[in-house]
C-alpha cells in the first residue's frame, strides 16, 4: 500500500494506493520528480522493457490514472513522458490498482497445448495400463468406459484419444487383440 497525496480542485486528497511492488517503485520514484521519461524510469528500476511497459500502463492508462503519458495511448516509447497526475482523483479512499495481463502469443498457446496434450497421453495410457493389469482381459467399450471414468477427475478425455492410446500400447505390445474376438483386449505382462 502507498499513499497518495493529490491536490484536485484545490483540495488535498490523500488515497491509499494498493498496489504491486514495482507499481509502488515506479509510484516513489515521483517523490523525487514531478516527470519522468521511460527510458528514465528503466534505468532506476532496471526492469525488462516489455515488464515494465505492463506496470507503467496499468498506472497511466487503466481505470485510475495515477499518471499521465505524453503522448497518450498504449504504444510506450523510451522517450514518452511520463507525469504524476497531481489532479487525480476518487470518492473512494482505498483504491486498488489492477495489472494489465500479459499478451499470450499463438507460439506460447501452441507451446502449452503441445505440452498438455503430452502429459494427457501419458495419464490416458497409465489409466489403460492400471485397468488392463487388474482385469487381464476387458472388452474396448468398458476399457473405455473406466479409463474416462478414471480420467475424470484430471480432465475430460477424449475417446478418440484413449483409442489412439490403445493401439500405441499394441504396437508397443503392452495389450495385444484376442485372436478370436477384436474387440476384447489382453494385458501382456
Amino acid at each position: 500500500t502507498v499513499v497518495g497525496k493529490f491536490t484536485a480542485s484545490g483540495k488535498s486528497k490523500e488515497h491509499d494506493l494498493l498496489v504491486s511492488t514495482y507499481q509502488a517503485c515506479i509510484l516513489l520514484l515521483f517523490n523525487e520528480a514531478d516527470s519522468m521519461t521511460f527510458s528514465d524510469i528503466q534505468g532506476h528500476l532496471n526492469l525488462p522493457a516489455e515488464e515494465l511497459k505492463r506496470y507503467v500502463l496499468s498506472l497511466c492508462v487503466g481505470k485510475y490514472k495515477i499518471l499521465t503519458k505524453d503522448p497518450a495511448g498504449k504504444e510506450v516509447a523510451p522517450t514518452d513522458k511520463i507525469t504524476y497526475n497531481a489532479a487525480f482523483s476518487d470518492r473512494a479512499r482505498r483504491i486498488k490498482v489492477p495489472m494489465i495481463a500479459a499478451k499470450i502469443t499463438q507460439e506460447e498457446k501452441d507451446a502449452t497445448r503441445a505440452t498438455v496434450d503430452e502429459d494427457r497421453k501419458h495419464a490416458i495410457e497409465a489409466a489403460i495400463v492400471r485397468i488392463m493389469k487388474t482385469r487381464k482381459s476387458l472388452d474396448h467399450q468398458k476399457l473405455v468406459l473406466e479409463a474416462s471414468t478414471q480420467l475424470m477427475r484430471h480432465f475430460k478425455p477424449d475417446p478418440k484419444q484413449i483409442k489412439k492410446r490403445i493401439e500405441d500400447l499394441i504396437h508397443r505390445e503392452y495389450l495385444e487383440r484376442d485372436p478370436s474376438n477384436p474387440n476384447l483386449y489382453k494385458y501382456l505382462a
